[in-house]
């Protein structure tokens, strides 16, 4: 162990003791690391960030602490650990070990899907860090568990006899610290600075952002900004100064003369000397250009989320030259470049990170040579998320068990990695490795288990505590008990006639529905009754603080994972049939002539403790046959009904509820369509998909959404203009950003011709949409919804109402509106069930008070986003995963966005040449890389694709042709390579063409985009159903306007017959 070892060097001036921790308690260790008082945390470099290279001395600055593997968080189903603890420095910001110096050399260029980390020298490192080389027989040999080089199975089991050797072994050890270095990095401020800075308005707090698009720039959005104002932009690894994408920072705005190149001095004058120098050496040369010359070997996929990049790109499209200052491009109030100078919450830099591990070379480490030497000091950890910064693992006792080293490394294994540190004076920080191997990508495990580290959703995965369980049986069996005594204080309405319709495989029914007809008045009553989730979680108990850090349950392709345990919310709060349930219910009457909901006089909504009994359950497949006239297995009805009663309150609900969807669409809502794969993995064995089908948001289902917005609205309402209103937990969607919309309405206009096209309001964009879909079909319809929620489409979120807050929902178009139905699976229903019964009651207590709810939700909003786009990016793994299990390719339509020339050539077959293609079904745009092929015919091992046993052909264009700003001609030739059979192919702007999606050979799981050639089979059969008009997209039009760039010369050369 390096923990019984002693470690001597020659003894000088800048020597230093301490005693080295044990390898899995870096809490014990940081309690001892001497740090100077700065904070560390990264900027931007190469896999995710580096954008040049620096020449740096290859001294020791310091001595790197050993640190080894930690157990996974999500391993232990007793208690959730901590957040890790970053060293902090005397000014009480987070500072960091010292990392050693001449890290960075240029790259070298490499066929792994990801570009190769900079190298650091290996062959003295004993040496160079300061440390004498222990001797061959102090290396302790492989443990048994570990037959099998760097196996995932016996990491387990060796992180476990590692830390039990660990913990008895605490000897000091003696290192030499070199002298001061050079800055790359400014000191970050102290707290007092800080505080002036944020009390004088000179310094901004919030949330860094980086791109994953355009790999130097960040984004930070000040907190308590307005919604439609600017971010600021963080451009360049100096100004991001070691922070990590999601931290919240302390930004400065820079003056107009220190963005681009500046040098800072300080101490020892240019020479930098003993005082250090911090010197900025950003390239100033455009970003994209850089990031082309850095794209991996098949395809760079874009950030669907990142709505700034998007914009962007948007921008781009109507020739927005990038030179501007950032204030003339935002038009907003605040925004314009900064730079970081301090950390506020390193949230980003303690999360868990997922990297590939690989030998610290000038290679990478890449295949064959992906081999570690018994003189290797340090590894490299390249993380899957390239907004994250490589990282350095030091080689020691610990990580030689665990990954059996000296030995090869698998470089499509993943691993958790967390930071430890980042000196000013270091190019990359530290990190260790926190808990057991991932398993391979492509595995399905593997892939699942990397999405919910990517989006810290993994202890979502820990078993409930035990403690925990026992108070929830307690629960149930007093619940049981008291049953018909809680009853009497409720309407009883377990004789009404209430049913479900749910997904066929819901297993938690958390509200069902009853109607009736008032023939009188010409009125239909609706029912809606939610499962009463907050009479069982009582604020404060063990069930409700999980449920406080849980917030949502999060849907995985073949399991759930629960905000609460499974006694509550698939047995005592689920309303399954024929059984006696408590449910808290809305009532509201909708006149059937025109589906209006009556608000006033004595038939206004109105609010009740109930209990019900299901009487029937169903699921939309079996509603929509009923309303399309097929005859289904009836399903069981009980307390005395028929089957025939259950299909007329069908029939009566389609009735009312598809006039109100009408008159909410036609008062101005706006409805996005989304693909939604929905996987078949029941008589799967292995969890792999046998097929999936796309989700069709049929009537049935608008039925229930109907419904499920009404009682919403009502309690927002109601609450609203209650006593509580300011704890009262609402959902609000601000409007788009007036800027961004007006660059997509531009576009739309002006440079595609779509004069019809508005975008004023809701239902002004529902229906220029609507128009799109009728009048050039569904796949471009789908891309230009698309390009709506990027135009500075805002996220719903959940707020704690006060007066002057505007409740307001844009997409809905409501004037108030909640979350009140669905109390299992989301803690903001389980927030307003509270309120509103307090409201009821007349009560002061029981719920969260306004600060503390104000917390809350802003909990609730992080996970709400994380656990959509954990769902989405395994979505695209599995659909990955099951073409390989199928050994084929997926053939479909893909819409065109933009074009990308490379700018240093127009050579033919040049690698960077690119058209960005939207497929609708992955919900991703993808660049998809012009490559000529050998005879038309792709080389797949080549282009890293995933062939094995597919029986297909990857043809490739012969030749292409940028015309002018947005169209390109390709040129293909049939398979036996006869020119004189040649066909061309024209794209232009959004036109709908034939795309295959091939799965890659990447780490993490990836897929490729390629044009399909016309003359291959599958060409005309995906495209048979899209309309000409479609096919052949639309001219662009330039605009004469001041800064407008034109990319490309419409009289360019034609191609060579």
């Amino acid at each position: 162990s390096f923990a019984s070892r002693r470690l001597s060097s020659h003894k000088g001036p800048h020597q230093r003791r301490f005693v080295a921790p044990p390898a899995c308690s870096i809490a014990r260790m940081e309690s001892r690391l001497q740090a100077p008082d700065t904070a560390a945390l990264p900027a931007m470099s190469g896999r995710g960030w580096l954008e040049s290279e620096e020449q740096l001395p290859t001294e020791a600055t310091a001595v790197v602490p050993p640190h080894g593997l930690e157990p996974s968080p999500s391993s232990s189903s007793t208690a959730r650990p901590p957040a890790p603890p970053v060293p902090s420095g005397g000014a009480g910001w987070p500072v960091a070990p010292p990392l050693p110096e001449g890290l960075l050399q240029s790259q070298s260029s490499s066929g792994y899907a990801r570009p190769p980390p900079p190298p650091v020298p290996n062959s003295s490192a004993a040496s160079w860090l300061g440390l004498e080389a222990e001797p061959e027989d102090a290396r302790p040999s492989a443990p048994p568990g570990l037959a099998a080089p760097n196996g995932c199975a016996a990491s387990s089991a060796a992180a476990a006899e590692v830390e039990e050797e660990d913990e008895e072994n605490e000897e000091e050890e003696e290192v030499r610290q070199a002298k001061p270095k050079k800055l790359l990095f400014e000191p970050y401020l102290d707290k007092e600075a800080v505080a002036r800075g944020l009390a004088d308005g000179s310094f901004f707090r919030g949330t860094l952002v980086a791109s994953s698009s355009k790999l130097g720039t960040a984004h930070v959005k000040p907190l308590g900004a307005k919604p439609n104002d600017r971010d600021f932009i963080i451009k360049g690894k100096s100004a991001r100064n070691r922070a990590f994408h999601g931290d919240v920072v302390i930004v400065k705005l820079l003056a107009e003369g220190e963005f681009g190149h500046r040098t800072i001095r300080k101490g020892g004058g240019k020479g930098g000397g003993r005082g250090g120098a911090v010197e900025d050496d950003d390239d100033d040369e455009d970003e994209e250009d850089v990031d082309r010359r850095k794209m991996p070997a098949l395809v760079e996929n874009s950030d669907s989320e990142d709505e700034v990049v998007n914009l962007g790109a948007l921008r781009r499209a109507v020739g927005t030259s990038t030179d501007k200052a950032p204030q003339e491009r935002s038009g907003g109030s605040t925004g314009g470049f900064a730079k970081v100078v301090a950390i506020d919450d390193p949230k980003g830099a303690q999360r868990v990170i997922v990297c590939t591990l690989h030998p610290n070379e000038r290679n990478g480490g890449v295949g064959a040579a992906c081999v570690v030497k018994e003189t290797d000091t340090l590894l490299r950890a390249m993380p899957t998320d390239k907004r994250m910064p490589w990282l350095l693992i030091q080689v020691n006792d610990v990580t030689r068990k665990v990954l059996n080293l000296p030995g090869k490394l698998d470089p499509y294994t993943m691993w958790p990695v967390q930071m430890i540190g980042w000196k000013e004076t270091s190019s990359l920080p530290l990190g260790r490795l926190k808990g057991q191997c991932l398993g391979q990508a492509g595995d399905l495990d593997a892939e699942e288990r990397h999405a919910l580290i990517e989006h810290q959703l993994d202890e979502h995965e820990a078993e409930f505590k035990d403690d925990l369980l026992d108070e929830v049986n307690d629960l149930v069996k007093e619940s049981q008990r008291n049953f018909e005594s809680e009853v009497l204080k409720r309407n009883d309405l377990r004789q009404k006639r209430i049913f479900t319709i749910d997904p066929a495989t819901a297993r938690d029914l958390d509200d069902a529905i009853h109607v009736d007809f008032d023939r009188e008045r010409q009125e239909v009553e609706v029912g809606v009754h939610i499962a009463d989730v907050g009479h069982f979680v009582q604020l404060g108990s063990k069930a409700d603080k999980e449920a406080q850090f849980r917030t949502t349950s999060v849907y995985l392709i073949n399991r759930v994972l629960p905000m609460l345990p499974h006694a509550l919310c698939n047995h005592l709060c689920s309303l399954n049939p024929n059984e006696p349930k408590l449910a808290f219910s809305a009532f509201f009457r909708l006149s059937l002539e025109t589906g209006e909901l009556i608000e006033t006089g004595p038939y206004k909504p109105w609010f009740q403790k109930t209990a019900i009994c299901s009487v029937c359950r169903l699921n939309y497949d079996e509603v929509q046959d009923v309303l399309d006239g097929k005859e289904i297995d009836k399903p069981t009805v009980y307390a005395g009904y028929t089957w025939e009663q259950i299909k007329e309150d069908i029939f009566l609900l389609y009735d009312v509820c598809g006039k109100v969807r009408r008159g909410r669409f036609e008062g101005g809502a706006l409805s996005i369509s989304k693909k939604k794969m929905i996987f078949h993995t029941r008589e799967s064995e292995d969890g792999i998909p046998t097929g999936y089908h796309l989700e069709h948001h049929s009537a049935s289902h608008w039925i229930i959404e109907e419904l499920m917005l009404l009682a919403n609205k009502c309690v927002a309402k109601h609450m609203a203009n209650g006593v509580l209103s300011d704890v009262s937990v609402l959902r609000n969607h601000a409007a788009p950003d007036p800027a961004k919309a007006e660059v997509l309405s531009k576009m739309m206009k002006e440079n595609l011709g779509l004069t019809e096209w508005e975008a004023g309001n809701a239902g002004a964009i529902y229906r220029s949409c609507q128009a799109i879909y009728r009048q050039y079909g569904e796949m471009l319809g789908l891309c230009v919804e698309m390009m709506t929620m990027r135009a500075g489409m805002k996220q719903a979120t959940y707020f704690v109402y006060d007066d002057e807050a505007d409740a307001h929902h844009f997409a809905l178009d409501f004037d108030y509106y909640t979350h009140f139905t669905s109390p299992i699976r989301r803690y903001p229903d389980v927030m307003v069930h509270r309120v509103l019964a307090a409201v009821l009651c007349g009560e002061q207590e029981g719920f969260q008070q306004r600060e503390e709810a104000q917390e809350q939700v802003l909990g609730c909003n992080e996970k709400k986003v994380a656990s959509r786009r954990c769902q989405e990016q395994l979505d695209r793994a599995v659909f990955c995963i099951f073409l390989r299990s199928k050994k084929s390719w997926f053939y479909t339509v893909g819409t065109v966005l933009a074009f990308h020339q490379d700018a240093d050539s127009n050579e033919k077959g040049k690698a960077n040449d690119a058209i960005t293609v939207y497929c609708s079904q992955l919900g991703k745009e993808t660049k998809a890389f012009l490559r000529a092929g050998d005879g038309a015919v792709a080389d797949l091992e080549k282009l890293g694709l995933f062939c094995n046993g597919v029986d297909d052909t990857l043809m490739l264009p012969d030749n292409w042709r940028f015309c002018s700003r947005g169209l390109v001609e390709l040129e293909w030739l049939p398979p036996d390579g006869d020119k004189t059979r040649r066909r061309r192919q024209t794209l232009q702007t959004l036109s709908c063409v034939p795309i295959v999606i091939i799965p890659t050979n990447t780490v993490p799981i990836d897929y490729a985009l390629f044009f399909v050639s016309p003359f291959h089979a599958k060409g005309e059969e995906v495209s048979r159903d899209v309309p000409d008009l479609a096919v052949q997209g639309f001219s662009w039009n330039e605009v004469e306007e001041d800064g407008v760039e034109v990319v490309h010369d419409a009289l360019a050369a034609p191609v060579a017959a």
